[in-house]
């Protein structure tokens, strides 16, 4: 069964917003566009691997888990997918990139690239090797031991070759993701002793699920912008043009006339996701591009909003 279904991360949604909010020519424009696309990348190799390579044993005896990350020690583990069953646990590290990968014996390190320009890469078997292991110990805090948890290197882009020596041992925590299938039916066939029952396989659902907190960046704080770098105004609804003109309870696009009176949620809702959890009536005339504390303090009222205080030292939360 699908445990956890495979989603768009939400840091994805700020990662839109924000790349709409800077304009073309700023600094940072580009840096936002590459990290976002690479994101935007790896989740899509994920969602196929979910969603298409998985889907065939998404009925049966195992619990299917996409993008858990959990907090163990001082810092959070991250794992792309896992894949759980009462006889063993199963950890994919799932890469999307066009290069080929090189996993050289020596040393284990691992290049990446095309056409012989080569680069080192961190090594994606290690890091689900890692994630193995802190789930590992993670799980012994809950008093839950014994579950063989292995781990895997999932290549889902399907123009990217693997080169890797036949006497590397860690060729089979190698594989494309055509061959997942077949790797996940030979761990099935090696791990025959039922380790967990129903029970437990439920109190490891629930901490799972429980435990999962969203990655949260503060995307201001790390591309170090102010909020005088974010375009105000309220985008059109069609045509994506900013701002809209606002004029007798209206919003106008001057691009394509598109008429609007509820175009100002998506723009308060692009404040909470990328300026703050709060919003003033001064904050909220300044996104939005109006100058009337009364509209203002229509707006804010419509947006289903909750509020703290009163008069001049309102402030707005959701």
């Amino acid at each position: 069964m699908i445990a956890k279904p495979c989603v768009p991360p939400p840091i994805l949604e700020k990662y839109h917003i924000l790349k709409r909010r800077l304009s073309d020519s700023h600094i940072k424009k580009l840096e936002v566009m590459t990290d976002m696309n690479n994101r935007i990348t790896g989740f899509s190799g994920e969602e196929s691997v979910m969603n298409f390579h998985l889907e065939p044993i998404s009925n049966m005896k195992f619990k299917i888990y996409h993008d858990l990350r959990i907090f163990y020690g001082n810092y959070y583990f991250q794992i792309d997918i896992l894949i759980l069953c009462a006889f063993f646990a199963l950890v994919l590290e799932v890469k999307n990139w066009a290069r080929d990968w090189h996993f050289e014996k020596v040393l284990h390190q691992t290049m990446t690239g095309n056409d012989g320009k080569l680069e080192r890469t961190k090594n994606p078997v290690f890091q689900a090797r890692l994630q193995a292991f802190k789930l590992r110990e993670w799980l012994k805090l809950h008093n839950i031991t014994g579950i063989p948890i292995q781990y895997l290197f999932v290549n889902s882009n399907e123009n990217s070759n693997i080169i890797i020596q036949e006497d590397n041992k860690y060729k089979w925590n190698v594989c494309n993701s055509e061959y997942l299938l077949e790797r996940i039916d030979q761990f099935d066939n090696e791990f025959k002793i039922e380790l967990l029952d129903e029970k437990e396989l439920k109190k490891i659902n629930k901490l799972l699920l429980t435990n999962h907190t969203p990655e949260n960046i503060d995307l201001l704080q790390k591309y170090h912008l102010s909020h005088n770098d974010i375009l105000t105004g309220v985008h059109c609804p069609d045509c994506d043009h900013l701002p809209m003109k606002y004029y007798a309870g209206t919003w106008k696009c001057p691009n394509c006339r598109t008429h609007s009176k509820t175009a100002f949620l998506n723009t308060i809702h692009d404040y909470f996701q990328i300026i703050s959890p709060t919003i003033t009536n001064a904050e909220a005339r300044r996104f939005l591009q109006i100058d009337s504390p009364k509209m203002a303090h229509h707006y804010l009222n419509s947006s289903s909003l909750k509020s703290t205080g009163t008069f001049k030292n309102k402030i707005y939360h959701k």
